[in-house]
């Protein structure tokens, strides 16, 4: 919790005796706090329902704070164009911001948006992506999409693919929705939910 609230002040650059901190959430990995400065009575980031460049920025700013504080040297930009508001880190030896599967860019991408959601319209988010890994990702789960498929067709039998980040299952519906021999679907709970590939005939029947 001294690690989160940490960097919720450098930040704001205040002071811990001018803040109020609630914690959202805590498990024994991490713990997600919410600081609100007192005599102003403004969340974390100081935000008000700003334009969407406004909103970008002040995603930007958190995790340029948040990175600081972790140490890690690298340049964060907001992508030109992007619906939803995309956040590209780019740097040297990003590997451990990526982690194993992007379960720590995961990790910070939800810290993010806990921290700036209040202020964005319903269903509006924040993406953080490091050196591209997002795209790289879905090209390499659209391949293994396509792997699944052609073992389907050839033995009959439905294939339940490793779990898998949303935007990585949205990517594997997208490369088979237009295969009329196979089907895909989703099953279990998040963060375990999986992609099954099955033959269409077999899932209509």
């Amino acid at each position: 919790m001294d690690e989160a609230v940490d960097a919720a002040l450098i930040e704001l650059q205040e002071s811990r005796r001018n803040v109020d901190v609630k914690i959202l959430s805590e498990t024994s990995e991490e713990t997600i706090v919410e600081v609100t400065i007192m005599d102003q009575g403004a969340p974390a980031l100081g935000m008000t329902q700003a334009p969407t460049n406004g909103k970008a920025e002040a995603a930007k700013g958190l995790v340029e704070g948040l990175l600081k504080h972790m140490g890690v040297r690298a340049q964060v930009s907001v992508r030109t164009g992007s619906d939803p508001i995309t956040l590209d880190i780019s740097g040297r030896d990003l590997g451990a911001l990526i982690g194993w599967r992007g379960e720590t860019l995961r990790a910070l991408q939800a810290v993010t948006n806990v921290m700036v959601g209040k202020h964005l319209a319903e269903g509006e988010r924040v993406i953080v992506d490091v050196e591209r890994y997002r795209q790289r990702r879905e090209h390499t789960v659209r391949e293994i999409a396509m792997r699944a498929a052609r073992q389907v067709k050839m033995t009959g039998d439905a294939i339940t693919l490793d779990a898998m980040q949303p935007f990585e299952r949205r990517a594997i519906h997208l490369a088979l929705e237009g295969d009329p021999d196979v089907t895909s679907s989703s099953i279990g709970e998040e963060p375990e939910r999986r992609v099954v590939v099955g033959p269409r005939k077999a899932a209509e029947g």
